[in-house]
């Protein structure tokens, strides 16, 4: 029954040594002290991490998260829309649309459809290019008889 107990108190001493280590490793990291509780390390992490991604996202470092995440938000917008040849202003219904637009364009010439042909007309002609493409296939293709 001692060796339990021993064996018990050894794990428990390994735990305490870990948490010990993770705690010290946690603290220096948020500029926290060692001796701080796990809830003022934990503020300290997480004004931290915050303070960073406020950074990378050109927010102000004491902003908070929906500051942040409205920051990031405009950022990731800004850059579709540039990036599809729209203004940086534009609204995610505008980015929509210009990525419909092309999506459209891109398959809708593929299929041959005209570039005022709606999406069930677009769909259509696809649908018809991809049974032509079959078929000429299967003729080209035709197993020896």
């Amino acid at each position: 029954m001692s060796d339990e107990k021993t064996d018990r108190e050894e794990w428990e001493e390994i735990g305490r040594e870990i948490e010990r280590k993770i705690k010290r490793d946690l603290a220096r990291w948020a500029g926290a002290e060692e001796t701080d509780d796990w809830e003022t390390i934990g503020r300290k992490m997480e004004g931290k991490v915050r303070s960073e991604m406020a950074t990378s996202v050109g927010a102000e470092p004491e902003d908070d998260w929906d500051a942040i995440g409205r920051r990031a938000e405009k950022k990731v917008r800004t850059g579709m829309a540039t990036g599809l040849g729209g203004e940086p202003d534009d609204s995610w219904e505008q980015i929509g649309k210009r990525i419909e637009q092309r999506i459209k364009s891109g398959l809708g010439e593929w299929a041959e459809a005209e570039p005022d042909d709606d999406w069930d007309t677009v769909g259509h002609k696809i649908e018809d290019k991809i049974k032509d493409t079959i078929r000429d296939w299967a003729r080209e293709y035709k197993a020896p008889s």
